[in-house]
């Protein structure tokens, strides 16, 4: 009883004031036709607010594992093609033995941070070392590729984008074997150049290019874009080639990090090539 008196007299005051203004409030609006529409207006505008707001954390919250889900299936499937496996087959005796061994995994990332309107964009992903990601995996998502990693920390990684003045993708034209080298201009983000393919070579506007497996960052295969210009430079002994993207960078938010399990090799072969 001593406590419930002391907190009268600690608080009395200011739940006395609460009490009388719910009171004349209350009987200003049921006596008041005017005052009870504003206030009963207010009332479901309130009510309508929080009802949009716990139905949109709702959807977001089940949209959110629907992605987590579906990346999942991606990964099971991506890792299920040809060019995510290495062939080992031989043969001798004119006997074909067979095996396929896994080259590529995939790990789900999501895009926390983007920048495509400087000259050298990056992208900032929510895995980092402790989850495998290290500097120089690819990195790609449903629309195509996306970049490459650069620096990690335990929790997050930094990726250099294509859409970067020093990003260097080694591509092919689908369907044929002239392959050259995509960079980015620093203008559209939308568009990058096929550089190195020579003057000879047989292609046309609408081709596709692709990743071709050469720098063993990408699995060979992967949609780049499609070739929309095609230009001839005098004096010069290769085309100058615009490619369209199929993969709009500035609207990408989910990713996969590619691992190439067999790339300790070819290091090894480079290490001793350069002893």
């Amino acid at each position: 009883m001593r406590g419930l008196l002391q907190l009268f007299a600690a608080y009395g005051g200011g739940l006395l004031f609460v009490l009388l203004e719910t009171i004349s409030i209350t009987l200003i609006v049921q006596y008041n036709q005017r005052q009870g529409e504003i206030a009963s207006n207010s009332l479901g505008l309130v009510t309508a607010y929080f009802d949009n707001t716990s139905d949109w954390l709702t959807d977001y919250l089940g949209l959110k594992n629907e992605v987590i889900k579906l990346q999942a299936k991606n990964i099971k499937l991506m890792e299920q093609l040809d060019n995510a496996r290495y062939s080992n087959a031989v043969f001798r005796d004119s006997i074909k033995q067979d095996s396929l061994k896994q080259m590529y995994t995939f790990l789900s990332a999501n895009v926390i941070s983007n920048s495509i309107l400087s000259n050298n964009n990056s992208l900032r992903l929510d895995r980092g070392s402790r989850q495998g990601v290290h500097p120089n995996m690819g990195v790609i998502s449903d629309g195509g590729i996306v970049g490459i990693v650069r620096n990690t920390t335990e929790h997050f990684s930094q990726v250099m984008s294509v859409l970067h003045s020093q990003a260097r993708i080694n591509a092919s034209i689908r369907n044929s074997n002239y392959f050259g080298t995509l960079t980015w201009d620093g203008k559209d983000s939308r568009f990058m150049q096929l550089n190195a393919i020579p003057r000879h070579a047989q292609f046309e506007v609408g081709d596709i290019i692709e990743t071709n497996g050469f720098s063993q960052i990408f699995p060979s295969g992967i949609t780049i874009g499609v070739i929309t210009q095609i230009e001839e430079i005098p004096g010069n002994n290769f085309f100058k080639i615009q490619v369209k993207l199929v993969n709009d960078l500035a609207k990408v938010r989910y990713v996969y990090v590619v691992t190439n399990l067999l790339r300790y090799e070819h290091d090894e072969l480079d290490q001793t090539a350069d002893d």
